[in-house]
């Protein structure tokens, strides 16, 4: 449980950077998170799900830690009152999209972890960084990043379920397609 506790809070510190920083320098500088969660192999439920139906892994375990890290850091980050104001901004605006394009949203998000997380398995290290970016700046939604925008600002949606659907739905396509091409050796050490 340690190990996905301290993801979502990777993911959370990540979030508070992203709302601090400049958009395309926060998209960038937000890939830290998913580079430490591979390198010291923490279970983060995004990049995790991908093998949902292929390897046994604790996912409602792996959730329910990442939500656990992601609001303790949330709570000890809301200390600094001016980020409040930006993450309720960012909240709210994910809170009001359509349930359907919080769920085709979370897909495409699904899709990029996938790949940022299986090259990373490959020795593609910058995978992590370049898919994270896609992501952010394409306005994806990634369940526990949008869980810790959501934890700064005290606002919740039921929004934050049907992208949890969609970033497994577009994990477990994006492996499938890949699945169908015997030249990628799907064998990943974990």
């Amino acid at each position: 449980m340690k190990k996905s506790i301290s993801a979502g809070g990777l993911i959370a510190m990540a979030s508070y950077l992203f709302v601090k920083a400049d958009k395309p320098l926060g998209a960038i500088l937000f890939g830290f998170a998913l580079c430490f969660v591979c390198l010291f192999e923490l279970d983060l439920f995004t990049g995790k799900i991908g093998w949902f139906g292929q390897k046994d892994f604790p996912y409602l375990k792996i959730l329910a830690g990442n939500t656990i890290g992601a609001l303790v850091v949330c709570g000890l980050l809301r200390w600094n009152t001016g980020i409040i104001e930006a993450a309720t901004t960012i909240a709210q605006a994910k809170a009001a999209l359509p349930w359907y394009m919080a769920f085709i949203n979370g897909c495409f998000c699904g899709v990029l972890m996938f790949l940022a997380v299986y090259s990373w398995s490959k020795g593609f290290k910058a995978g992590c960084f370049l898919c994270v970016t896609v992501f952010i700046l394409c306005g994806f939604e990634h369940s526990i990043a949008d869980l810790a925008y959501m934890g700064l600002a005290w606002v919740w949606s039921w929004n934050l379920v049907w992208i949890v659907l969609g970033n497994a739905v577009g994990a477990v396509i994006c492996r499938l397609m890949l699945l169908d091409h015997p030249q990628f050796d799907l064998h990943v050490k974990r």
